[in-house]
């Protein structure tokens, strides 16, 4: 039987032994959950005692080892393609001027000087600045915030890879994403890759899905017309983007097969956030789907200082527009334009997505021990 060194008998860091006395048990002097040591002589040591039941919280060590095994094939991947691993700001003047993006903000105070500050929705506008200081090829791995969204697929605080070719486009950085898929699925066990690799256009998708032609001057009645002839609600839009996105949402995205990697290219010119635009019109640059995940989103970055100020200035009216929070430009990121960044391509990749799409991991909240709730 069990008794406990001490007079008080508390649970606290106490020694048990093994007696004689029989009005004792374990029963009687350990509760579930305790933690205890039993040493080879039978003496139990009371290391922990459970005064409280756990947070709904699960520790999966097989997973966390799997996520550990993942970010370190895809830092090898990048660094046997020559490529640099750069590391930029986790505070940030201008966190992105994305207008469907809520940020997270917080202040700088040194003395008497005060400064709002931002976490990064992605390092995009620090890396393109490392691209006009002279970097080449490069990478980050990154933490970045994005506020106001707790989904199966989305966390305020995700993985974020971005990397960037500079004098180079669009056919390289596809060829990495799926060089890198391929490469992760050969070192890593017990993961499965996309069945087949499929590129279309938006264009291509509107006429497939939507029997409509879409073309770069396609304007907002024109979608607003579509989607009533396609039952799709749009009553919560007010802008160009929304009825795209509402549209594409429900008749385009649901309908891409969800085992093969799909590229959707060459987006409407209001779509082309910061990326160029082609010869015809279309904003250059790709999304990435697989497993009914949003993986990536890829450009061919646009270089042109005078046309980059102007659509900085119409994110903000559409962020103002929308109620959301306003946020000052990084007039540093202009600069750099200015003085001349190369061309080049450019994606940013969420690693918690793609590490659901190559484990079958269904909800996000699971590649992590502390999720958002």
């Amino acid at each position: 039987m069990l008794t406990r060194e001490g007079k008080n008998h508390s649970r606290i860091f106490s020694k048990l032994y093994f007696t004689e006395d029989a009005s004792l048990s374990v029963q009687t002097l350990l509760a579930p959950g305790d933690l205890v040591a039993v040493a080879d002589n039978g003496e139990i040591t009371l290391l922990a005692p459970a005064l409280q039941k756990l947070p709904e919280r699960y520790l999966q060590v097989d997973l966390l080892k799997q996520w550990q095994e993942f970010l370190y094939w895809v830092r090898e991947f990048f660094k046997e393609q020559g490529f640099v691993e750069i590391q930029t700001p986790g505070l940030v003047t201008c966190p992105g001027t994305e207008p469907s993006l809520d940020v997270f903000s917080t202040d700088l105070v040194l003395g008497s000087r005060r400064e709002k500050l931002y976490l990064p929705t992605s390092p995009e506008l620090h890396l393109k600045k490392a691209l006009a200081l002279g970097a080449e090829k490069i990478f980050e791995i990154k933490k970045c915030y994005r506020n106001g969204e707790v989904t199966t697929h989305h966390q305020p605080e995700f993985t974020m890879i971005e990397w960037y070719r500079a004098f180079d486009n669009l056919a390289s950085i596809k060829k990495d994403v799926a060089e890198l898929v391929k490469y992760l699925g050969s070192k890593m066990s017990s993961v499965n890759g996309p069945k087949a690799v499929d590129s279309f256009t938006i264009a291509q998708l509107f006429k497939r899905d939507c029997g409509f032609e879409l073309v770069p001057e396609t304007n907002k009645e024109q979608l607003r017309e579509l989607a009533t002839k396609l039952g799709v609600d749009v009553s919560s839009a007010t802008q160009i983007d929304d009825y795209f996105f509402l549209l594409f949402l429900e008749k385009i995205e649901s309908q891409l097969p969800t085992e093969h990697m799909t590229f959707v290219e060459n987006y409407p010119p209001y779509q082309a956030a910061l990326a160029r635009l082609t010869e015809d019109g279309w904003g250059d640059r790709f999304e990435v789907y697989w497993q009914g995940l949003e993986l990536a989103n890829a450009f061919h970055e646009l270089n042109d200082a005078k046309v980059q100020a102007e659509r900085f200035k119409e994110d903000l009216a559409k962020k103002k527009a929308m109620g959301k929070e306003m946020i000052p430009l990084d007039e540093e990121f202009l600069q750099c334009l200015q003085a001349g960044m190369p061309p080049s391509g450019g994606i940013a990749l969420g690693l918690d997505r793609l590490f659901m799409a190559l484990t079958g991991v269904s909800k996000i909240s699971e590649t992590r021990l502390f999720p958002m709730k």
